[in-house]
């Protein structure tokens, strides 16, 4: 019981309640310190509009963004030749107008721009085949000339790239639809051939063909049905190796494979002709 009392009489003293009259305060302070820290720096009540910018041009995006008080920062361009380049596709936040979000001052507005050129990036194309660079090139949407220099390594390869008359390494990027000029190389002084159609072609239509050639040999593959010479003779080109199609360019020297049938029936017209009646 006389503890008690003692506790009861301390708890009752000036120096008990004002130190804790300091504790107290001290706390108030700090959490009332700390809020209205919080408030001035998140700027707590403040809202403002985001004006609607896209469809603007980037010139004119100081005076859009003025009476906001707002900043931007441009992240990136987007190809979109239906529009003027350097007008703004497309910002975050959205417009107040549209998205009912309202910001702070220190929110900056990032934004998209327009831009009239595509720009690709150049491929590897150094020591592979010609027709491996057609492909990439086409897919990737460049434009391609060829031109041949002799280099008994690098036959029917690509032995140097250039854009605008400048050598390119991979990655560099050009506009869409740019002319890449390609070197590639060859064995001998004459210029590659393109590979002749001989389909249907009779063995002396054939090598009438070849003749005309750079150092072209014709090699018999087959001829189906054929027991004597003049059936040979008589036989007609069902199949070829390498295949006919268009720009299928080979250097000079290079062989080409018939194969001949005797009782030959012309199965691409006649592929082409059920095609054109079902249209």
């Amino acid at each position: 019981m006389s503890r008690f009392k003692d506790i009861l009489a301390f708890v009752s003293t000036k120096h008990f309640v004002k130190q804790v009259g300091l504790v107290i305060l001290c706390y108030l302070l700090l959490v009332g310190g700390t809020l209205l820290y919080l408030d001035i720096r998140t700027h707590h009540g403040e809202k403002i509009a985001v004006p609607n910018i896209i469809g603007k041009h980037i010139d004119n995006i100081d005076e859009l963004l003025d009476e906001s008080g707002l900043d931007y920062i441009i992240l990136d361009s987007v190809y979109r030749p239906d529009v003027p380049a350097g007008t703004i596709v497309k910002q975050n936040p959205e417009p107040t107008s549209r998205s009912k979000v309202f910001v702070k001052s220190s929110r900056i507005v990032e934004i998209s721009l327009s831009k009239k050129v595509r720009l690709v990036a150049a491929p590897d194309l150094l020591h592979k085949s010609k027709r491996y660079a057609e492909s990439i090139l086409k897919n990737r949407g460049l434009k391609f000339i060829f031109s041949y220099e002799i280099s008994p390594n690098d036959i029917d390869a690509v032995i140097s790239q250039k854009f605008n008359g400048r050598k390119i390494l991979e990655g560099y990027k050009i506009p869409y639809g740019s002319i890449i000029h390609l070197t590639i190389g060859k064995g001998s002084k004459d210029d590659p051939f393109e590979v002749p159609d001989l389909y249907g072609y009779t063995l002396s239509q054939a090598d009438s063909v070849v003749y005309e050639l750079p150092s072209v040999s014709l090699i018999i593959g087959d001829c189906v049905g054929c027991k004597t010479k003049r059936d040979s003779l008589k036989a007609r080109i069902y199949g070829q190796t390498p295949e006919y199609f268009k720009d299928n360019m080979r250097p000079p020297g290079s062989d080409i494979v018939i194969f001949l049938e005797k009782d030959f029936k012309d199965k691409r017209s006649q592929k082409e002709n059920e095609e054109s009646v079902t249209e």
